[in-house]
This record gives C-alpha cells, sequence and structure tokens, in this order.
C-alpha cells in the first residue's frame, strides 16, 4: 500500500524562503554556511578555462 501525501491542486499561495533570514548569527548552521564561504577552497569544484577548449 503507498502512502503519499496528497497533494492540494488549490493551493492559492507560494511561500517564498530567503535562507540568509533563517542563518541566525551564533547558530551552528551559521557557522558551517561561514566557514564554506569564506574559509574553503572550493576552486577544485570549478571547471579550469584552460582545460576547456
Amino acid at each position: 500500500m503507498l502512502r503519499f501525501k496528497a497533494y492540494n491542486y488549490d493551493q492559492n499561495a507560494m511561500v517564498v524562503i530567503n535562507y540568509q533570514d533563517q542563518l541566525q548569527p551564533g547558530t551552528f548552521e551559521h557557522a558551517v554556511h561561514y566557514l564554506i564561504e569564506h574559509k574553503l577552497d572550493l576552486s577544485v569544484f570549478h571547471p579550469r578555462s584552460s582545460l576547456i577548449q
């Protein structure tokens, strides 16, 4: 027996969430976000333009 949550096709509103506002200073989530954005070198995940020719 499948158990899915019923979808409401008459939904009138779309909730917009600003995740930057959700990251409150002093929380674990804020610390992780800060480390990823400001301290880690993520250049290994970006393609090198010299190799793509």
